[in-house]
């Protein structure tokens, strides 16, 4: 799998909507993420994994505890590619996730997008 763009909001750290262009960080071929303790570096491979699974197994509370405590809801939008026989195909997965009035977890998207032919 090729990460392509990242877009959150609302998750952990990043209350404001945040967006990774991962098409210039690979140019290289490969690419790290760095930060002190605390920047969101966890956070960006956890927004990657709730776009794919629908939930993060790390953070407390499941999918609850992922979500800013100071925000109704979040957000992620995660775009990449997969090899295979045909060449390289791209998806985009959305996923939108809001508190109810229990504070319990809503999901309010979830599409995944298969781009191009």
């Amino acid at each position: 799998m090729k990460p392509i763009h990242l877009s959150l909001a609302g998750l952990q750290s990043y209350r404001e909507k945040q967006e990774i262009d991962f098409t210039a960080l690979c140019d290289a071929g490969v690419f790290g993420i760095f930060g002190s303790t605390g920047s969101g570096k966890s956070t960006i491979l956890d927004a990657m994994t709730l776009a794919l699974y629908g939930k993060v197994e790390r953070a407390p509370n499941g999918t609850q505890g992922i979500i800013n405590q100071h925000e109704q809801g979040c957000s992620v939008s995660f775009t990449f590619e997969l090899n295979g026989a045909q060449g390289a195909v791209r998806y985009r997965i959305d996923r939108q996730y809001k508190r109810g009035k229990d504070q319990a977890i809503q999901q309010t998207v979830a599409r995944m997008l298969r781009q191009g032919p």
